[in-house]
């Protein structure tokens, strides 16, 4: 793959990067001149995954691999800046890949589960969670966060998918959200040049 600036998406189950979180992030990449590589899985039941904690943590090891296999060929250490933005189930694989092939990658994680945070890199992320997430507990993430020493978002009454059942409130949150990881990834007013600030969460 040619040398250059590199985004690398990696989806939830059943939202993919045409749902608003990650499509808005890969167009961001794409306006500042990032070749985009999207993340695909097969064979994880959703359903399954949320019924059956068992069968989750087979799903992270799943999508983990199909990562694995999907960037083999990218050759991560010609790139002269890397960027990766991730959802769900998708951020553990984001995490793990980039501490697997020490890829330097600035993270934008998008409703993170726990097991995310194990090898995930200090300083190195900003978290966006809801407060009224099913398959999370908020307090957990917003702990690891700290450990880690990551920025975090808080959405109030946000759902799995940041979202609140309010249409107005949900457009407004992720306009909100959307700049603030777009400025992370890229470099714009609140983070200056390209996910250079650093710190403690803050929340919203």
């Amino acid at each position: 793959m040619q040398k250059g600036k590199i985004a690398v998406i990696f989806p939830g189950i059943g939202y993919g990067t045409d749902k608003p979180l990650l499509y808005y992030s890969r167009k961001i990449a794409l306006e500042h001149g990032y070749e985009v590589v999207g993340i695909e899985y097969d064979g994880i039941d959703k359903d399954a995954c949320l019924k059956n904690k068992e069968k989750l943590l087979e799903a992270f090891n799943t999508v983990a691999g199909q990562a694995d296999e999907q960037l083999k060929d990218i050759d991560f250490s010609s790139c002269e800046d890397i960027i990766f933005a991730s959802k769900s189930i998708g951020t553990v694989a984001a995490s793990i890949y980039a501490a697997k092939h020490s890829v330097p990658a600035r993270q934008v994680y998008y409703t993170p589960f726990p097991q995310t945070f194990s090898l995930a890199k200090e300083k190195n992320g900003l978290v966006f969670f809801g407060n009224k997430d099913p398959w999370i507990d908020p307090d957990v993430i917003r702990d690891l966060c700290n450990e880690k020493k990551m920025q975090y978002r808080i959405i109030e009454g946000g759902n799995h998918s940041l979202e609140t059942g309010h249409v107005y409130i949900d457009v407004d949150n992720i306009n909100h959200i959307i700049q603030e990881a777009g400025d992370y990834l890229v470099g714009g007013p609140i983070y200056g040049e390209a996910g250079k600030r650093s710190g403690s969460g803050l929340s919203e």
